[in-house]
């Protein structure tokens, strides 16, 4: 271990795990060499702790002529990643390297087979010191009284949530993901006055207090799903209170970066994760990868987390050294290739935004009933809108944000349809895959 992990080692046990508030404070004057020069230390011993205790690991080591004890950088890794379909068709044995306490499974949206994640007991109090330490800086204090509403089933968010509270110290109660509406009335009593679920469950409790009254919040943490900036400001409107994102996958324990009061992108884990832009465009955007430095039980190496995002490179005026990354774009797994061109679920939650008479499901399907690709959009209405008034609406912002996949639509290379669907009625698990290619018998003609 090198001196300067012996450092970061030190001020983590000593600090972190007694005194989250104090971590805050020495954690804005850490200079981001220290923070860079702790990241390589730990990927170095972690790729040599993966050597020896993975049988995953070490199979594509010995397969792709790696010596772990060599490897100093990702570079050195000659271009090996592990995928979600890895986790999915190796036996978890393979990737276990040490007694295993507590399983979540992920609910990925293109794939019946949930991904099995297992960890330590220890390692989720310890990335709970982290996340408590986040919420510091958002402005908890022990005398807040916290709510969460996740669904717990097989899900890390929630205990997780339950870990950080208990660093946190303050008033907890965990109401599981039951309806809003009931959520209402039974919380009106405690007067919580930090709001923690998901976007589309808080939209909903919103709806309901924008008719019944608020009470007053400090502020709202989302997470588990993408917010478009409209249903932000809808939600910050009936509260009066801000409304931060976090940003993690269950193959993580959900902690790998969270915004600051700027809103301007993600913080990152990065004493817990080394991360990775791959393969990035012209404009930055590319895949997010990361690799697990502190975790013992399954550990792993340049996870492709599947999301588009790119770095922000300006100091963030909140004074955290950690690097940022901008909000997530899209999935790598939802760009679909169709008559309007390469599209992914950005281009619909812009040409959504600001469209009023509309909750915030909504999903678009790719189809091909005749001799050329339809785009229908699936949108759940409200206040007695109409598809079709509502389908002028999304056209005009497509016309005006898109030109290039507008001139498309007037060559006559795909249609457009907008079909509404009641409350509630997209939505049939945990996540809603918003673009679907339904396409049936393509060939490629690539």
């Amino acid at each position: 271990m090198t001196l300067l992990a012996s450092v970061s080692e030190y001020l983590e046990q000593r600090i972190i795990r007694r005194k989250p508030s104090m971590a805050l404070r020495i954690g804005v004057h850490l200079p981001a060499w220290f923070v860079d020069a702790v990241q390589q230390s730990r990927f170095q011993a972690m790729i040599r702790y993966v050597g020896e205790h993975s049988a995953f690991y070490r199979r594509r080591f010995q397969e792709t002529g790696i010596v772990p004890s060599r490897v100093k950088t990702p570079d050195g890794l000659d271009g090996l990643f592990t995928t979600s379909e890895d986790l999915r068709t190796h036996p978890v044995e393979d990737f276990l390297c040490a007694p295993a306490q507590i399983v979540f499974e992920t609910t990925g949206t293109t794939s019946h087979h949930n991904k099995k994640v297992f960890f330590g007991l220890s390692e989720m109090e310890w990335m709970a010191r982290y996340g408590a330490a986040a919420l510091v800086h958002l402005g908890v204090t022990p005398q807040d009284r916290l709510v969460t509403a996740f669904d717990h089933s097989f899900w890390v968010s929630g205990p997780l949530a339950r870990e950080v509270t208990r660093v946190l110290g303050c008033l907890h109660v965990e109401a599981g993901k039951i309806e809003p509406a009931e959520f209402y009335d039974r919380a009106t009593h405690y007067r919580f006055n930090v709001l923690i679920g998901e976007p589309s469950w808080l939209m909903r409790l919103s709806e309901v207090a924008a008719t019944r009254g608020t009470w007053p919040v400090k502020f709202m943490l989302v997470g588990g799903e993408n917010m478009t900036e409209a249903t932000r400001k809808y939600i910050e409107g009936v509260w009066n209170a801000p409304v931060y994102l976090e940003y993690g996958q269950t193959e993580s324990c959900g902690a790998i970066g969270v915004e600051c009061p700027v809103k301007d992108g993600y913080h990152l884990n990065e004493l817990n994760f080394l991360f990775e832009i791959d393969s990035p465009d012209k404009d930055g955007y590319g895949e997010l990868v990361y690799t697990t430095l502190t975790r013992r039980v399954m550990p792993l190496v340049r996870y492709r987390a599947a999301d588009i995002t790119r770095w922000i490179d300006t100091p963030c005026p909140c004074g955290l050294p950690m690097r940022r990354i901008a909000h997530i774009r899209s999935r790598k797994d939802e760009m679909v290739v169709c008559g309007m061109g390469n599209i992914s679920p950005w281009v619909f939650e812009a040409a959504l935004e600001g469209v009023s008479g509309i909750s915030s499901e909504w999903q678009v399907r790719v189809t091909r009933p005749r001799h050329k690709d339809c785009l229908e959009l699936h949108l759940e209405l409200v206040n007695g809108e109409r598809p079709d008034a509502i389908g002028e609406r999304v056209k005009h912002n497509l016309r005006s944000l898109f030109p290039d996949f507008w001139k498309n639509y007037e060559m006559g290379l795909y249609e457009l349809e907008f079909h509404g669907v009641a409350p509630g009625g997209l939505r049939q698990g945990r996540k809603l895959l918003r673009l679907v290619d339904a396409r049936q018998g393509l060939v490629d003609a690539r």
